[in-house]
């Protein structure tokens, strides 16, 4: 690796990590692994992180912003509907990318029963989630897409046990509950939330 400041070089580290984590999985995300693609010394990865346990958070968190800025970025470039966001933010969306980051999310969250950065960092990507789907449900309601007559907050809430307990299901590849089903289900729940305006 060329000389870059400590933070380019922090970055590049994160950058690499998410990409192997994003293929493979957080396990395949090893700091040998990780200096051998950002072709750095293992040194340097050391130097920038505490712990393995600790880059790997990073990196699941990073992931997570990379992913809610996309929805955000796509969203406005397809003038999707705050609905459409709604949907694509609890993974009914049937993608090879959202397949790929439901599972980083899953093995993040077995990762965070026993190691304290993951819990952290657990814990921060989904207040995360409950904002973008609250600030999604507030910009619905100004647009008069829909109404909601409970809290926006708990709804949100909602919205992510509904998707993580069924995104759970989904992945056990139980005969007659595939994709179709999923999103079905998920686009009812949805809409037993909130009123169509139109």
């Amino acid at each position: 690796m060329s000389y870059y400041s400590r933070e380019v070089r922090r970055q590049m580290i994160l950058e690499t990590a998410v990409s192997i984590a994003y293929q493979e999985g957080l396990s395949a995300m090893t700091v040998r692994r990780i200096a051998q693609e950002a072709q750095t010394a293992i040194g340097q990865i050391h130097h920038h992180f505490s712990s393995a346990g600790e880059l790997r958070s990073e990196a699941f968190k990073l992931s997570v912003e990379q992913a809610l800025n996309l929805l955000t970025d796509v969203g406005k470039k397809e003038n999707a509907s705050c609905l459409e966001m709604l949907s694509w933010c609890l993974f009914i969306e049937d993608h090879e990318e959202a397949h790929k980051y439901s599972k980083l999310w899953k093995e993040a969250e077995v990762i965070s029963f026993h190691d304290e950065n993951m819990r952290d960092a657990f814990r921060l990507v989904t207040r995360q989630w409950h904002t973008a789907i609250v600030d999604l449900l507030e910009k619905g309601a100004l647009n008069n897409e829909f109404t909601y007559d409970r809290p926006k907050e708990l709804i949100a809430w909602n919205f992510i046990a509904y998707s993580h307990g069924l995104d759970g299901i989904f992945s056990l590849g139980i005969e007659g509950f595939g994709h179709q089903e999923y999103k079905e289900s998920t686009e009812s729940f949805i809409r037993s939330q909130i009123v169509m305006v139109k």
